[in-house]
This record gives C-alpha cells, sequence and structure tokens, in this order.
C-alpha cells in the first residue's frame, strides 16, 4: 500500500511541475522555451532545418524542438506568439535580400543558406533564351509571379500560368502545359524529393527583383544571448564542413 502512495505522490508532483504549479515553475517554462527550435513542417527547407538542429548539440547549441504545421498560412503576430510562449528560435525563415524586414519585436539571426527564385525547364531554357509567348508556370504572390505580372516594370512577353502553390506549378510544367516554370529552388528541392523524375530538370538562375533570399531563424529581440549561442554554433558546425552538404542542394548563385 505503501509503494501504490508514493508512486501517487511522485505522478501527482510530475503533474504539479509540468503545470508549472510547483517547482522551477515559470522560470523552467522560461528556461525551455529559451533552448526550443520550432519548425515549420510545412516549409521548404524543413528538411534541412531538421537536421541542422539535430547537429547544433554537438556545437554548443542543444535545443528542444517544437513542430508546428503552417500550411493554412501564419502572420507576423503568430511568429511573436512562439517566441514569446515556444520558442527561443523559429528556424527557415525568408529573408528578402533586398527587403529585410523582421515581425516587430524580433531579429534575425545571420543566414545559415543562401537562396533564390530559379528557371527550370525540361530542356536547357535560360531566361534569356526564353522566347515570347511561352507559358510559364509561377505559384501564386511569389516574386516571379509579380515579375510576369509587370509589378517590377514592362509586362514580360510570356504567358504567366498562376498555381496556387509552386508544387502545382511543377507539376504544370512535367505535364507539358508549361514551358518553363519560375519556382523557390527551396520548394523545388522539396519537390524533387517526392517526385524522382524532377530531378533531371534543368535550373538555372533568374535576374528579377526580388530573387535572392536568406534563410535565418528569428528570436526575440529582447533575448540576443539567443541568437549568440546560435550563430556561434553554425559557426563551429561550418568550420566541421558538415553544414555543406545539408545546406548546398538549396542553395543558389545569384546574379548580379
Amino acid at each position: 500500500m505503501r509503494g501504490t502512495r508514493n508512486r501517487f505522490r511522485a505522478l501527482a508532483a510530475a503533474a504539479l511541475l509540468l503545470l508549472g504549479l510547483c517547482g522551477p515553475g515559470r522560470s523552467g517554462a522560461a528556461d525551455l522555451r529559451s533552448t526550443t527550435a520550432c519548425l515549420d513542417s510545412s516549409s521548404p527547407s524543413y528538411a534541412a532545418d531538421r537536421r541542422i538542429i539535430t547537429a547544433l548539440g554537438r556545437y554548443g547549441d542543444p535545443l528542444h524542438v517544437f513542430v508546428f504545421d503552417g500550411s493554412s498560412g501564419v502572420s507576423d503576430r503568430f511568429f511573436t506568439y512562439l517566441s514569446h510562449t515556444k520558442c527561443g528560435l523559429i528556424m527557415g525563415y525568408p529573408v528578402d535580400l533586398t527587403d529585410p524586414d523582421p515581425p516587430n519585436g524580433l531579429a534575425f539571426t545571420k543566414p545559415y543558406l543562401t537562396t533564390a527564385y530559379v528557371l527550370v525547364a525540361k530542356d536547357a531554357l535560360t531566361q534569356a533564351t526564353l522566347r515570347p509567348g511561352m507559358t510559364i508556370a509561377v505559384g501564386m504572390a511569389t516574386a516571379p509571379h509579380f515579375y510576369l505580372a509587370g509589378a517590377f516594370g514592362k509586362v514580360p512577353a510570356f504567358v504567366a500560368d498562376t498555381y496556387q502553390s509552386q508544387e502545382l506549378a511543377l507539376d504544370a510544367l512535367l505535364g507539358g502545359r508549361a514551358n518553363a516554370a519560375m519556382v523557390w529552388k527551396p520548394s523545388l528541392v522539396r519537390y524533387q524529393a517526392g517526385h524522382p523524375v524532377a530531378r533531371a530538370l534543368h535550373v538555372t538562375p533568374l535576374k528579377i527583383a526580388h530573387a535572392g533570399w536568406n534563410i535565418s531563424a528569428l528570436y526575440l529581440e529582447s533575448d540576443p544571448s539567443a541568437e549568440q549561442r546560435f550563430d556561434d554554433a553554425i559557426a563551429r558546425f561550418g568550420r566541421s564542413g558538415q553544414l555543406t552538404p545539408i545546406v548546398k542542394p538549396y542553395e543558389m548563385e545569384i546574379p548580379r
């Protein structure tokens, strides 16, 4: 009977600790938040982000992982909420090289990879060899979509075929409904993982406004220690030579 009572007390104490009603309380929750990295399972860079976080414990920044699904859309307010309640870092945040603009109260770590929008085709097409009247598949509200709509200047002489996602744009290319597609390189990498035939596509850089992007982590501006730990660990990881194979598939030279 005593053993049963002792087990009950132990379970009750554990429950209280989890609820923050005794023991470390709020400070324990704060410590967990500061050592947790949030990852969006719908992000095109999710696979790389996951491998990086798994490895960083060996380089001075061991992190717990909290995974959320942002496929239905996320806002700056949501990222702020996560940063205050769940995460010391939010991985996989795209940063426009020409207009870096973090959500209010948040800041970017140093980038851990640089990527870009690319032109993808079945044959050796490049942006310079596209012919007037060709059909280009793009995802809705992406830099290539705005480019083809004339938002960055003169409307190009191509037919824009716009889809709700970049994956659908790539489906159109492979299905012969478009001559080429303009997509974000991380979206292409994720698509190729599930569509081996897409690995044979010809990929070249795009020279358009807002083509180049960094991938960084978000952190609370009021908690620079999170950034310092992460940046230091990433630097050590980079020097080890083990970061390059993870990020290389996503990277793309950005034309000047």
